[in-house]
C-alpha cells in the first residue's frame, strides 16, 4: 500500500514536456525527426494525464485530457540522423486513455511477420518523443524485413518501400508519394515515378500515379 500511494505522488509530480501538435503528415515527420530509426517499444506504462495546453486545429474532434505514455525504445539500424542514445525512453502524449498506437503510424496494419517499425523521433531532455505528438506519424509499419543496408543506402532504400503496395499492406497514397519525393528530391522521384507508371500493368496504378506526377507538373505518358 505504502508502494502504491509513492507511485501515485511521484506520477502526480511528473512534470510533462509541450505536447506538439501540427499537421505534417508522414512527410513533415520526416523533416522535423531528428533521427529515423528502425526499432520497437516495450514496457509500455501510462504516467498520468492532463487537461489540454491548446485545442488542436482537427474538424469535428473535441479533446479535452491529454494520456501521457512511456515506453522502453529500442533501435537497431538508422535511416537518418543517428542511434538515439541508450536508456532513453520514449514519451508521448495520445487523445485517448490507454496508450495504444493504432492511431499514430502508416503503413501495414497486421500483425503477420515480418514486421519492420521505422520511427520518427527527436530527443527533448532526458526522452526521446515524437516528430509531433498529434498530426503527424509516429512510424512506418512495413511488411517486409528491414535488410540493415549501409546508412548511405538506407533513405533510399526506405523510399523506394514506400512505392510498393503489399509492403505498406494497401495501395499506395499521396502520403507515400510525398515522402518518395522528398527523400530521392523532385527530379530523381520524377523519373523513377514515369518509369513505375510505364512498367506496370495495374491499370489503377498507372493512371494515380500518373495523376499525381500531372499535379506536381511533370509528363505522363
Amino acid at each position: 500500500m505504502a508502494l502504491f500511494l509513492f507511485e501515485q505522488a511521484c506520477r502526480a509530480q511528473e512534470v510533462f514536456p509541450e505536447w506538439r501538435v501540427a499537421p505534417v503528415m508522414l512527410s513533415g515527420s520526416w523533416e522535423r525527426a531528428q533521427h529515423v530509426v528502425v526499432g520497437d517499444v516495450d514496457n509500455v506504462v501510462s504516467i498520468g494525464s492532463q487537461p489540454i495546453p491548446n485545442p488542436p486545429p482537427w474538424p469535428g474532434i473535441t479533446v479535452s485530457d491529454i494520456y501521457w505514455c512511456r515506453a522502453d525504445f529500442h533501435a537497431s539500424s538508422v535511416i537518418k540522423g543517428t542511434i538515439p542514445p541508450a536508456g532513453k525512453k520514449l514519451l508521448w502524449a495520445a487523445m485517448r486513455p490507454g496508450c495504444g498506437l493504432e492511431y499514430a503510424f502508416y503503413g501495414y496494419q497486421g500483425a503477420d511477420p515480418p514486421l519492420t517499425r521505422i520511427w520518427f523521433i527527436r530527443e527533448e531532455g532526458d526522452y526521446l518523443r515524437p516528430a509531433v505528438d498529434s498530426g503527424g506519424v509516429y512510424f512506418v509499419s512495413i511488411h517486409v524485413k528491414w535488410p540493415n543496408p549501409p546508412k548511405g543506402e538506407a533513405a533510399r532504400l526506405f523510399a523506394l518501400l514506400l512505392l510498393n503496395p503489399a509492403v505498406l499492406g494497401g495501395a499506395l497514397s499521396a502520403n507515400s508519394l510525398d515522402l518518395f519525393t522528398l527523400i530521392l528530391g523532385e527530379d530523381g522521384a520524377g523519373e523513377r515515378l514515369r518509369a513505375l507508371a510505364a512498367g506496370t500493368r495495374d491499370d489503377h496504378l498507372r493512371r494515380w500515379v500518373c495523376d499525381y506526377l500531372r499535379s506536381s507538373k511533370y509528363a505522363c505518358q
